[in-house]
């Protein structure tokens, strides 16, 4: 598939707010802004950012309206996302996509937005960027990360091996050397949307998988629907990435850890992969090219990510 690469924008440029998921939770918003506009950026909030409907931010019709309208609008350079949480899948059906693909801009989220980056690639042949979102921003982020977004914004598709903090080892889980365009996100939005006419295809591509809050065997359920959907056979690799919160950490009797639940579906699916990539909920949290090539080149001793 080839994909339209929308431009970084500059100093000056104006960032468009939406609320695709959950309600506003705490202040954090605010800083989050402040941020923005203290790396360059003008920002646009939407009605989303501060209705709420239960626990989402507004209706589906408000929420998709916002989406389609900041697309629709040439005075808007890029959209980010407040937040994740729950919502995005219940906008699909509602997204103007020929809109949207028509005027392509840069879109950056991660979470929940897994359902939008999915189809925004597939149906829109639009490349986007998993990475923060505002409210991540407000939350005393690592320098890491906020240097990954003053990138992230500026230059999202720039080629070589993309920046590590420097206590990030990456691990080889299963050694190869295969190449596809960069996919995937949240675990579970992948796995519930399988069976649906918005599930991720990934046919030849790199899956990045990460989560946030969930138990081993949940995380064994998921990777085996993912398994048993075809979507594990169509990809060419996997990116493990951060499984913040997610439990046991630590040997219990009768239990399988995170890492082991892991490694256990990594070889047994035989394809490339590696572990530890700081992409998800974590206080690092890098800026990734979704529909940008990525190299694997993984050997027992050293686990090598190269973005083309």
């Amino acid at each position: 598939m080839k994909y339209v690469f929308p431009h970084g924008i500059s100093p000056g440029d104006t960032i468009g707010i939406v609320a695709p998921s959950s309600a506003l939770s705490d202040d954090s918003m605010e800083s989050g802004i402040d941020f923005l506009h203290s790396i360059g950026y003008q920002t646009r909030c939407y009605p989303s950012v501060t209705a709420g409907y239960g626990y989402l931010a507004g209706t589906d019709e408000l929420r998709a309206g916002d989406i389609n309208a900041a697309f629709a609008d040439d005075d808007i350079d890029a959209v980010v996302c407040l937040r994740g949480g729950y919502g995005a899948t219940r906008l699909l059906p509602l997204l103007d996509y020929d809109m949207i693909k028509e005027h392509a801009k840069l879109f950056m989220g991660f979470s929940d937005i897994t359902a939008l980056h999915t189809v925004f690639q597939q149906r829109c042949h639009m490349a986007s960027v998993h990475g923060p979102m505002v409210m991540s921003l407000g939350r005393e982020p690592a320098p890491y990360t906020t240097a990954a977004v003053i990138r992230g914004l500026a230059d999202p598709w720039q080629s070589g091996r993309p920046d590590l903090p420097a206590e990030c080892v990456l691990e080889t889980l299963v050694p190869g050397d295969v190449t596809g365009p960069l996919c995937g996100g949240n675990l579970m939005l992948l796995a519930v949307s399988t069976g649906t006419p918005y599930s991720l295809d990934g046919s030849g591509s790199i899956l990045l998988l990460e989560e946030i809050g969930e138990e081993a065997y949940s995380l064994d359920r998921m990777l085996r629907q993912l398994e048993q959907s075809g979507l594990i056979s169509r990809v060419q690799g996997i990116i493990f990435g951060e499984f913040e919160k997610c439990t046991p950490v630590e040997k219990q009797p009768h239990e399988f850890t995170v890492r082991e639940i892991i490694t256990q579906y990594a070889r047994r699916w035989g394809k490339p992969a590696l572990w530890g990539f700081p992409a998800g909920h974590g206080r690092n949290n890098a800026c990734l090219p979704f529909g940008k090539d990525v190299h694997l080149r993984l050997t027992m001793e050293q686990a090598d990510v190269i973005i083309q």
